[in-house]
């Protein structure tokens, strides 16, 4: 059941802009729906995530499925932040409003120059303007370098997440799932 503030944020047909500062450059960008990407946005994006994620989802419980992930990732509700990008949507989990982070890809050369910061930051943003309570996404435990980034930004490991314990660690081999769900307030 959805609840009226992600009701009226799913409701949002016009782009929804942010500026965010980056190595001492203020960079303005869109959030678009899926139903407005062009045919070549639709297909650098996705380009993008094969090259990142193939391998994970290769080796993962959930398998390499493109047109699954497609569906996913150009759902109506879908949102995209377009540099490099973030794909999210506006969700209720556990009886709490929630912006929902399905993707968070930067190529390879973008790295470390803070762009996987800012797009979380935007999330927050778009989170604190709609009356979101949560950021929450899940991450892929063999994704080390995501896992470390999500936890120096103060992402928890959410008790949605399966196989949680109060003293569960984010890489815990010992657990049949090869993911958690991590979730970070917005203030």
């Amino acid at each position: 059941m959805r609840s009226g503030a992600v009701n009226r944020a799913n409701k949002l047909e016009a782009c929804i802009s942010t500026s965010r500062e980056l190595i001492d450059a203020r960079l303005h960008f869109a959030v678009k729906t899926s139903s407005e990407l062009s045919d070549v946005e639709r297909e650098r994006i996705w380009n993008i995530f094969e090259s990142n994620m193939h391998l994970f989802y290769t080796a993962s419980s959930f398998g390499w499925d493109p047109r699954s992930k497609k569906e996913e990732m150009f759902h109506p509700h879908a949102r995209l932040v377009l540099f490099a990008y973030t794909i999210f949507r506006f969700e209720r989990e556990v009886k709490q409003d929630v912006v929902y982070c399905y993707e968070l890809q930067v190529t390879e050369e973008s790295r470390r120059l803070g762009v996987g910061k800012l797009l979380m930051g935007s999330l927050f943003d778009i989170g604190s303007r709609w009356r979101m309570k949560n950021v929450m996404l899940t991450v892929f435990k063999a994704n080390s370098a995501a896992s470390a980034f999500y936890k120096s930004l103060g992402f928890d490991l959410d008790p949605s997440s399966p196989g949680f314990t109060e003293e569960d660690d984010w890489q815990d081999d010992e657990s049949d799932c090869d993911y958690v769900i991590l979730t970070k307030s917005i203030p």
